[in-house]
């Protein structure tokens, strides 16, 4: 079952949210602080539901999985054509709730909210670290496009 996340959701987001972020804080220490502040992941995903801009999927009853999409538009410019993208900024199904298709619903209705909104493409990023989420994306139709490097002064 998937389904749009309301204003009322804010609280069961924040939750699904614990994991993946504790996954990035151990493995990206630098990156993500270990025990983020709830109220202000509560009042960060609030903001982002009322955005216009962004959807977010739930999956499950009770939810156990969530994906957060944001469309983004650039208009042309003398390097590039403009575009209509849909950016998945966070997907994630509890680990004991893997396995059973909610990733794979979830990235479906991406690509139909995609469809709906007339964007180019769909674009999502991932940790380098994250291989078993690697597998995940590529087994369902996305392939690398780019890298990002980083280098500390």
């Amino acid at each position: 079952m998937i389904r749009r996340a309301t204003a009322q959701d804010v609280g069961t987001l924040v939750r699904l949210n614990a994991h993946v972020h504790a996954w990035h804080a151990t493995h990206y220490p630098e990156s993500f602080f270990p025990d983020p502040d709830p109220a202000a992941l509560a009042a960060w995903f609030a903001e982002r539901l009322a955005d216009p801009a962004c959807t977010a999927f739930l999956a499950g009853d009770p939810a156990t999985g969530y994906a957060l999409c944001t469309l983004q538009t650039r208009a042309p410019s003398a390097f590039s054509p403009g575009y209509r993208r849909l950016m998945i900024d966070q997907i994630a199904v509890a680990p004991d709730a893997r396995r059973q298709g909610q990733g794979r619903a979830l990235l479906h209705a991406a690509r139909g909210l995609a469809r709906d909104l007339g964007a180019d493409e769909i674009l999502l990023d991932t940790w380098e670290a994250n291989t078993e989420a690697h597998a995940f994306f590529r087994a369902n139709g996305f392939a690398l496009r780019r890298m990002l490097f980083r280098a500390t002064p």
